[in-house]
């Protein structure tokens, strides 16, 4: 069957008025095992393991039957996803296989990639189905190594008698042949497989075509390779993507929060999208993160799609569930044919009042007067297919929604709360849009995605500001590397919206990246959900944090200054407030009059900001206020050029950036005079001077006036200050990038490595957002081969891969989500008994080891050196983290108990 053909009965009426539900999506894979020779194969035996989505398993055995027998079936679910662990653990199937070949000898000969679309069909007087009807989307690819460009794809449909006497399955064939001319196939599905991989064609598949939506891929060992160095660094930020979503999934998280972790996601996605993956096109040069993962660049496209796919399944699968959680509390989100007359009427007037003056439509035609419109970044819009009244070919239009308005109206009747969506209101009164003798027919959401990395000229340009404004101004023109539609948006339209994005590169160098749409269930651009107004409710929510308040509990004049002069202050943040520590420091340091002199750096503020205030009220009242602010923190550079021209014009001395480099550290010196003269007090953190992130990240703070810390770090702003390149000094205490932090770190790890040789104690133990720099992690290899016991807890990013026999056997990686985004970053060296500890801003990735300015700072305290071991140890041991496996895959631990974060918030 065709794409057209599949794509009309998924969201049409089947043939013959034959009743059937809307159609259920689902993403599995097919995995055809035989022996190298065929063996099964020659027997008339097909041995299938189904993978899900969802990550669960089972294995079919067809056998043949003799003398016109049926065939005997033998199937049973497997204990893992992975084929020789599936095999080995041993099931109904195994054992049948072991009287026919050994198990032990299959490989996957073909892998197929299934997009199914369920349909319920006919139901009986109880509301059972009689029949189901999969259609179903599939791509090929053959095992071993051939590329995943050699893959074909073709379109089918199935139907299953579920229950009844099966007329209803007859009549359903009859008509499928009489309105769609199609036949039933006589060629099994791994059949027309085989036969698509070998001619990349058949019946109506074009060469190469593939599809933009397909399943996530497990991981499978190909033809026994050794585990490629690295696990791809794309991949392994995707699959965060799938940690966090989890948390939403969860239905033992609170019904606001699902929505706010389906809201990141979705934010995530795109940002993937409109950075990542725009570098690993033919025209945004090298990937961030380069390399040796063992697949080339189409199968590493591939790859990206098929998890995205897996993400937007979850994404849709989860939403309804938050929408059923949420209507159980009284709550709904209703399209335009579900609300009643009152509410209809007063959507109306809203739209008349408040939409349709921002409103213009477009014609998508390819007449020379109506050029196709430019998709706009990141908007949602409507193609609208129109008919006149009295006849005649549809046309179609393109309408982009206001961003300035609401997206959901809230139209509550009595007790009962009512949602709904911006696109379904417009919908609802697009008749108001045109004459009365043009009708419309129908409407679909569709969204694109362009690159939005920003186009700065550091090199030449007079005035960094300037340049950042400039292209800041331009973000949202890029090329398009998305574009989401509705599922059940007809071929027709499809066409049109690719032929649209196809058309803009003309005359340009650069390819076009979008060949097929990706298509969404449900609501497009989930980050909206963080705009439902939902009624006051506070199970709806995590319970409010009492955080600590170190500073007023550590004087009695609750002073941040006398705190910290009283000896060196670790905190913890959210536990220990950031806004009655680092915000307090610096408030008061403004207000203070012995304080002559405040430096900062700057990274990501926020807006609105207390840290920005306070250098504000300081510069204004005459003080010395220096701040290093970096305009090029992606998507905040507007808020950055705001605050550095509000600073610099409240008297502050502003630094704007270095070109080529970033600058990531966070640290801030404030200079006090006091009776012995001037003394100064240093703060040092793992985040941001942001208040926002400071309730919701975890993050260490460390002040101190140890006088070596001072001074290095009055050397690094004098560097930043009166340098126009990254600081180069080498420090007494502190370790900066982009100069010295990789080569130290190099450094403690082959000294740990020279400890196990020598039969010390030896053991690395971090806590990280990212791991993916090739020297940090082959230098990790070798520790590990040397007996260094290595505990790693890596948020996000990982490329290093672990429990590689001979390579990384006494390396673990965990990786912990929850309530709060974990960002803090700890490292401690076991140096033969004489540990090492140090925290600050810089991961273990090439952006912060070699391109920004970083600092991680000693900690030597006995009393908060405790604090970093229970830290680590916590985490290392969370029942809920998440496991990296050896083949890149993470798996959910499975022990009792509470997580890291719910400890450090019992203990307040």
């Amino acid at each position: 069957m065709s794409a057209d053909q599949l794509a009309a009965l998924a969201s049409g009426p089947l043939p013959s008025g034959v009743p059937a539900d809307e159609s259920r999506r689902s993403l599995h894979r097919d995995l055809y095992l035989d022996t190298p020779e065929g063996s099964l194969r020659r027997r008339g035996i097909v041995c299938r393991m189904r993978v899900g989505a969802d990550g669960r398993s089972s294995m079919l055995l067809r056998i043949a039957g003799s003398n016109g027998a049926p065939p005997t079936r033998v199937s049973a679910a497997t204990r893992s996803s992975e084929v020789a662990d599936a095999i080995a653990s041993g099931n109904a199937v195994v054992h049948r296989l072991r009287g026919i070949v050994d198990p032990e000898l299959l490989q996957v000969q073909l892998d197929l990639q299934v997009d199914r679309l369920t349909r319920p069909v006919a139901r009986d007087w109880l509301r059972r189905p009689r029949l189901a009807v999969h259609l179903d989307r599939v791509s090929v690819r053959r095992g071993g190594k051939d590329n995943v460009t050699n893959a074909a794809s073709f379109f089918q449909m199935c139907a299953h008698r579920l229950r009844g006497d099966g007329s209803e399955l007859d009549a359903l064939e009859r008509a499928l042949e009489q309105e769609h001319g199609l036949r039933p196939s006589t060629v099994a599905t791994h059949e027309r497989a085989e036969l698509a991989v070998k001619w990349a064609r058949l019946e109506d598949v074009p060469r190469g075509a593939g599809y933009s939506d397909s399943v996530l891929r497990a991981s499978i060992d190909r033809d026994g390779d050794p585990a490629p160095e690295f696990i791809n660094p794309e991949l392994s930020l995707l699959a965060f993507q799938h940690r966090v979503l989890s948390l939403a999934e969860d239905p033992a998280t609170p019904v606001r929060e699902r929505l706010r972790f389906l809201s990141i996601v979705s934010a995530n996605v795109d940002e993937f999208f409109m950075v990542r993956l725009a570098r690993l096109s033919a025209f945004g040069g090298a990937p961030e993160e380069p390399s040796d993962d063992g697949l080339t660049p189409a199968e590493q496209l591939a790859e990206i799609g098929w998890s995205v796919a897996a993400i937007a399944l979850r994404e849709s699968r989860c939403l309804r569930e938050c929408y059923d959680a949420l209507a159980a509390r009284g709550i709904h989100i209703r399209s335009w044919g579900d609300l009643s007359d009152t509410q209809r009427e007063m959507l109306r007037g809203r739209f008349r009042t408040e939409i349709q003056p921002l409103l213009t439509p477009f014609a998508m035609t390819l007449s020379p007067g109506h050029p196709l419109p430019r998709l706009s970044h990141l908007s949602l819009s409507l193609a609208i297919v129109l008919r006149n009244r009295a006849g005649g070919p549809p046309r179609f239009a393109e309408l982009e929604l206001p961003a300035s308005v609401p997206r959901f109206f809230n139209v509550t009747e009595g007790q009962e709360h009512v949602f709904v969506a911006l696109e379904d209101v417009v919908r609802g009164n697009l008749d108001a849009i045109y004459p009365a003798d043009v009708g419309v027919e129908q409407s679909y959401v569709f969204r694109v995605t362009r690159t939005a990395e920003l186009a700065l000229d550091e090199a030449t340009a007079d005035d960094l500001l300037d340049e950042v404004e400039r292209a800041t101004a331009a973000r949202g023109q890029g090329m398009v590397v998305r574009l989401e539609v509705d599922r059940g948006m007809p071929p027709v339209l499809r066409a049109l919206l690719l032929e649209d994005v196809r058309r803009e590169h003309i005359g340009l160098e650069a390819p076009c990246l979008v060949n097929d749409v990706d298509e969404v269930e449900g609501l497009v651009d989930l980050r909206g959900l963080m705009e439902l107004e939902l009624p006051v409710d506070p199970s709806a929510s995590y319970p409010r944090l009492e955080s600590r308040r170190p500073f007023a509990d550590a004087s009695s004049t609750g002073s941040a200054f006398d705190a910290i002069g009283s000896g060196d202050v670790l905190v913890h943040h959210p536990f220990d407030s950031f806004s009655d520590t680092v915000v307090r420091f610096l408030h008061e340091a403004a207000r203070d009059p012995a304080v002559v002199a405040i430096k900062i750096t700057l990274y990501r503020v926020g807006n609105p900001s207390p840290v920005a205030d306070a250098l504000l009220e300081a510069a204004r009242q005459g003080k010395a206020v220096t701040v290093f602010i970096e305009l090029k923190a992606r998507f905040d550079e507007e808020i950055n050029v705001g605050w550095a021209r509000a600073l610099e014009a409240a008297g502050g001395h502003v630094v704007r950036g270095l070109v080529g480099f970033k600058n990531h550290a966070k640290v801030a010196l404030v200079i006090r005079r006091e009776s012995a003269g001037l003394r100064r007090y240093v703060h040092i953190g793992t985040g941001n001077y942001n208040a926002r992130s400071g309730e919701q990240y975890t993050d260490l703070s460390f002040f101190t006036t140890d006088d070596a810390i001072a001074s290095d770090v009055a050397d690094l702003f004098n560097e930043l200050t009166g340098m126009s390149e990254p600081p180069r000094r080498r420090s007494r205490a502190l370790i900066v990038a982009p100069h010295h932090l990789l080569p130290v770190m190099l450094e403690h790890i082959d000294r740990e490595a020279a400890h196990a040789r020598a039969g010390r104690e030896a053991r690395i133990s971090a806590k990280l957002n990212g791991l993916s720099d090739p020297d940090i992690v082959r230098a990790l290899y070798r520790a590990s081969r040397d007996g260094v016991e290595i505990n790693l807890v890596v948020r996000g990013i990982c490329t290093l891969r672990p429990h590689v026999a001979g390579r990384s056997d006494r390396i673990s990686v965990e990786s912990v989500v929850g309530r709060f985004l974990e960002h803090s970053r700890i490292y401690r060296f076991a140096n033969g008994g004489d540990p090492r500890y140090f925290i600050g801003s810089a991961d273990l990735r090439p952006r912060n080891l070699r391109r920004r300015v970083e600092l991680l700072v000693p900690i030597v305290n006995r009393d908060h050196r405790r604090l970093l071991d229970s830290i680590l140890e916590l985490y290392t041991a969370d029942p809920t983290a998440w496991e990296l496996q050896a083949d890149g895959s993470y798996a959910p631990r499975s022990g009792r108990g509470r997580a890291a974060q719910a400890v450090l918030s019992h203990q307040l």
